[in-house]
């Protein structure tokens, strides 16, 4: 097994406890049983909890975007309002790996509220990294560096609250899709040239 097949067992073992059972599942023993490799290993690619937690958002969050961009192509019109949906289309827990990586994200701010650790960090980094991406796709139709932000901002809270409520089971899947077409009509006159 090659180091790099070792590291994705482990980080695919965090997400599936993490998934499954939330912040607590995740213990450096469980990481190793789930995995099907030594603690040891483990301790190799993670010191600590935080390590393996943040290493593991970091590649959530970087698959995430991938299946975003992905959709963004396939549509192939990379319009500010298109790439807007694209990220909907993917930030919405629709499938099993949307929702999985909700949860994940659900966990990692609890870290990220209750203390500045690693794995809050990292997931404070995310938040950031997807701001500045929304912000220069907005800022590309003739919005303000200001106005890119917020709208950024708003999309994104948006994406979450819808979200929390699809996974509690508040709001369908079917009426989150209606809500964020209405949004996106009511978004677009803002974003045309």
């Amino acid at each position: 097994m090659t180091e790099s097949t070792r590291r994705t067992a482990i980080m695919e073992a965090v997400e599936r406890l993490l998934a499954r059972g939330g912040l607590n599942a995740v213990t450096m023993r469980a990481v190793a049983t789930e995995a099907d490799v030594s603690l040891r290993l483990v301790q190799y690619y993670g010191s600590t909890k935080d390590e393996l937690l943040s290493a593991t958002l970091d590649r959530l969050a970087d698959k995430s975007v991938e299946r975003w961009q992905a959709r963004t192509r396939r549509q192939g019109d990379e319009s500010p309002l298109e790439v807007i949906k694209a990220f909907y289309d993917e930030a919405l827990p629709t499938d099993r790996a949307s929702q999985d990586f909700h949860r994940v994200g659900v966990c990692m701010e609890g870290l990220a509220i209750t203390g500045p650790d690693m794995a809050g960090q990292a997931y404070q980094r995310q938040l950031s990294g997807l701001e500045d991406h929304l912000s220069g796709v907005l800022k590309s139709s003739g919005l303000s560096t200001t106005a890119a932000r917020c709208l950024a901002l708003e999309v994104m809270a948006l994406a979450h609250g819808v979200g929390t409520l699809v996974m509690t089971g508040q709001l369908s899947e079917t009426d989150a899709q209606t809500l964020i077409k209405n949004y996106l009509e009511r978004l677009g006159p803002q974003l045309s040239p």
